[in-house]
């Protein structure tokens, strides 16, 4: 296996997409081709057919190896989001190492502390971070507020098996919109402490919040544009390739062509009796999308006043990607819910062929990787707090 590559693998809801590249000498990542193909056996962070899965993902990986002119997939990462993760905070509390002196090392020391706390043997921890440190007792104790995502084993056992069909060693599996908030953060123009950062895709809306810079808070919702192409395929008559097509189309045009008596040709290869006013897509697409948001703003409130209200912190920004947060209307209407300023951002870094919003997760993903194998230090882990857990209830016969 060339170590110096990196697959990526992103399972969505609708597509599964794969990046892979080569790392290069400044640890960053080239990347040397993309693939993807419908998801099929996988359903919002649920596998509802491994065989199918099995079948979805090979079709996707072969397509990139192909287009990359490559047999070597080097490291292997496959990100997930949807519900059946679970976010949580948790306290850790250690001395640390020299008395009156908090290294890194004791910090992370404390995140392994608060991960064990919280750690069920029916779920594998994914991601750890640091959301607040602070010395309870001068040269004694620190005490760490964590913030721990994991998903059940079931799933991950399954993810897994699944690749060693298509003849893959999966190296880790990652949080979709955590790695892929974590990558972008660095890229963005300002310095800004206090924001959201959305991945909303076909089936799932990824929300990371920062507060103080640091992580604090994440979920993932079982939110994203597949409802608006369910309407459009029931209300229009067509299937979904179709409406998928569609809601593009309505996306590239001004919302000022509503009440103008505007007539679209909606025809596609077999049909010819789809023109259709501009005013019935308008009112099919965004009463969907006042409702995605609606439902967005209730369950992140709750996460802001619990974070950032408690803190005497106000929100700065919400930074929107994903296939679906790229439509002007879902930008529109998340900055009037939330009241505050929103952006769309995109990978910056890729190449122009690559740097698209709907590719911000498998961007994540590989670079994710590429710190693991440069060694560099990463306040996330995948089998480092597992292994300290297993140890630990080994050892303590739990």
């Amino acid at each position: 296996m060339n170590k110096k590559n990196i697959l990526a693998i992103d399972v969505g809801t609708g597509m599964i997409k794969v990046f892979v590249g080569r790392m290069l000498a400044d640890g960053s990542v080239d990347i040397l081709g993309s693939g993807a193909a419908p998801t099929v056996g996988y359903d919002r962070g649920v596998i509802t057919d491994s065989n199918a899965l099995t079948h979805s993902i090979r079709q996707a990986v072969d397509c990139v190896l192909m287009a990359a002119d490559s047999q070597e997939t080097g490291c292997v990462y496959l990100g997930i989001s949807g519900s059946s993760l679970v976010m949580q905070n948790s306290i850790g509390s250690i001395a640390p190492i020299t008395s009156g002196t908090v290294t890194r090392e004791d910090v992370e020391r404390a995140c392994k502390a608060a991960a064990f706390a919280v750690a069920d043997t029916n779920y594998e921890i994914l991601h750890v971070f640091s959301t607040r440190e602070s010395v309870v007792k001068p040269g004694a104790a620190l005490e760490v507020e964590a913030h721990i995502i994991s998903a059940p084993k079931v799933i991950v056992q399954g993810l897994t098996q699944a690749l060693a069909e298509t003849g893959l060693n999966l190296n880790g599996i990652v949080a979709n919109g955590i790695v892929a908030a974590e990558t972008l953060r660095k890229e963005l123009p300002d310095e800004r402490n206090n924001f959201i950062f959305m991945d909303i895709g076909a089936g799932t809306a990824d929300v990371v919040i920062y507060v103080g810079g640091k992580l604090c808070a994440s979920a993932s919702l079982p939110l994203g544009g597949d409802y608006i192409t369910n309407d459009l395929m029931q209300g229009l008559s067509v299937n979904r390739v179709h409406a998928e097509e569609i809601k593009r189309y309505y996306s590239r045009l001004s919302p000022d062509l509503h009440n103008q008596g505007v007539v679209l040709d909606c025809n596609d290869y077999g049909t010819t009796d789809k023109h259709i006013s501009f005013d019935f897509l308008y009112d099919i697409i965004e009463s969907r999308v006042d409702e995605i948001v609606g439902l967005l703003y209730d369950s992140v409130k709750p996460l802001l006043d619990k974070h950032l209200t408690v803190n005497g912190q106000t929100l700065e920004c919400i930074y929107l990607t994903g296939g679906s947060g790229t439509m002007p209307s879902m930008g529109a209407c998340i900055a009037k819910v939330f009241q505050i300023h929103t952006e769309t951002i995109k990978p910056a870094q890729l190449a122009g062929e690559y740097a698209h919003a709907t590719n911000t997760v498998c961007y994540g993903i590989i670079s994710h990787g590429a710190k693991i194998a440069t060694s560099e230090p990463v306040a996330e882990g995948y089998s480092a707090w597992n292994a300290l857990i297993r140890k630990a209830k080994k050892l303590l016969k739990i």
